[in-house]
């Protein structure tokens, strides 16, 4: 029986390192988004938000594979500012002048990316919280 907790230990290990390579391949994708943004408008200043975001997660990458809490909420806000993100701009190309192309990787990257970091967080949380219950006087 004392099998038990070391499995949930080891699949807590594991999701969290599932999380932390969701991580780095969304900062990845982040920073070859920023350069073909700077090759095509010739102008530096369109890497300051993706390099600031790319920061963000590759910090939240280290400490989701610590497995803190805060790290994961913070995951979970992140990728849900950038499915809403999506949903703005696919809503604002509904207007015929301008124009929302959907590919295949921007599918991949910004619905089913974020989608998948958001179920693995809350499962790793309510993980979590199931093994290590919060005392009352931190209420």
């Amino acid at each position: 029986m004392t099998n038990a907790p070391l499995a949930t230990a080891d699949r807590r290990v594991g999701r969290a390192e599932l999380i932390r390579l969701l991580l780095l391949m969304t900062a990845g994708f982040t920073l070859l988004a920023m350069f073909g943004e700077i090759v095509l408008m010739a102008s530096p200043w369109y890497a300051v938000l993706p390099i600031g975001k790319a920061i963000l997660l590759l910090v939240l990458a280290r400490k989701v594979a610590a497995q803190r809490r805060w790290a994961l909420m913070a995951t979970i806000v992140v990728s849900a500012l950038g499915l809403t993100g999506f949903v703005a701009s696919s809503l604002v190309g509904l207007i015929p002048q301008l124009d929302h192309t959907l590919t295949l990787t921007g599918l991949i990257t910004q619905i089913a990316l974020p989608i998948t970091l958001i179920l693995l967080c809350a499962q790793l949380l309510t993980t979590q919280q199931q093994h290590h219950p919060v005392p009352e006087a931190a209420r």
